[in-house]
């Protein structure tokens, strides 16, 4: 996977329609935005992309699906800090399959 900047995709969740989501990043670390900027993160527990808060520099779900309004006091463009990317980052790096010798 190349670098993605803002490339729409197509994204299914679990217990919900496909959205379209604004992805930033590559196969190591990526972050999703809304078309109005606000940043999105998987819930897991929910089955849906719901608007992500930062706190303590990492994403946290608002609980709020990312197809309804997004909470009155969110912000859009949200990051998280650059040592929560860089460790994240990490943590997938270091469970990447090695390459195949067998050709």
């Amino acid at each position: 996977m190349s670098a993605l900047i803002g490339d729409i995709k197509k994204i299914p969740q679990e217990k919900g329609p496909e959205v379209e989501l604004a992805v930033f990043g590559d196969e190591y670390y990526a972050r999703y935005e809304n078309k109005g900027g606000y940043a999105a993160i998987y819930d897991e527990q929910m089955g849906l992309f719901t608007y992500a808060e930062v706190i303590d520099g990492k994403y946290i779900s608002t609980g709020v699906a990312i197809t309804k309004e997004p909470p009155g006091n969110l912000k859009p463009h949200l990051r998280e800090s650059d040592e929560v990317m860089r460790e994240k980052a990490q943590r997938r790096f270091e469970k990447r399959e090695p390459p195949s010798l067998s050709g």
